[in-house]
């Protein structure tokens, strides 16, 4: 076998998780005779870290191997960690992992080529569950009788709320919505003249029901 490259997967808030996959991959070792070329350790303690299991990449040659203690160290997905484990197999990377018991020797061995379409089917499996969950939970809703989507009446947030204070300031003056739209730069005042009236913004700023332009 060539040169053995160990991968752990550190997250600093779960220690029991990194330490275990240490000692997966010492048994391993002891029990199959086999010795350590290097260990790299990568530190991902949130989901936006994921992107430094790159890193591993730099140490990995055509002809090494990679030993983790589970493919879910290459991710928290599955569509993930298949991404990884098919780059690190064009790239002559041989991977074993000790929990699945598995041995991907390279892209073109037939028996990889089976486990990686079996992982691929789950991954459509998984997708077809989390759409069919989604929507059986939203009829289910819908026959308690809950309101699904935002409450009637809820205000979004508009590109008009930075200038707000202006355009109160302009309405008081008695500018109209069209003057006022064409002084801050807005191309169509049709947009402005709505957010005023959705908010009524004319009211407030003149104390008067007098409708917006």
């Amino acid at each position: 076998m060539e040169k053995i490259i160990s991968f752990i997967r550190v997250n600093k808030n779960n220690e029991e998780y990194t330490n275990n996959q240490a000692i997966e991959i010492a048994k391993y070792l002891k029990k199959n005779k086999l010795s350590l070329f290097k260990n790299v350790e990568i530190e991902v303690n949130v989901p936006d870290e994921e992107k430094n299991i790159s890193i591993l990449l730099e140490d990995c040659k055509k002809g090494c191997t990679i030993l983790v203690s589970d493919l879910n160290v290459f991710g928290r997905t599955i569509s993930t960690v298949l991404s990884m484990v098919e780059f690190l197999l064009k790239g002559g990377v041989r991977i074993i992992s000790v929990k699945q018991n598995l041995d991907l020797i390279s892209a073109d061995d037939m028996l990889t080529k089976m486990i990686l379409s079996i992982i691929g089917m789950t991954i459509d499996l998984e997708k077809d569950l989390m759409s069919l969950r989604t929507k059986e939970a939203l009829t289910a809703k819908k026959l308690e009788g809950v309101c699904l989507g935002k409450p009637k009446g809820t205000i979004q947030k508009s590109k008009f709320d930075e200038q707000r204070d202006k355009i109160e300031e302009l309405l008081s003056v008695g500018l109209s919505v069209r003057k006022i739209a064409k002084l801050l730069g807005y191309n169509n005042h049709i947009g402005l003249n709505n957010y005023v009236k959705k908010r009524n913004i004319r009211e407030s700023a003149m104390g008067t029901d007098v409708l917006a332009s």
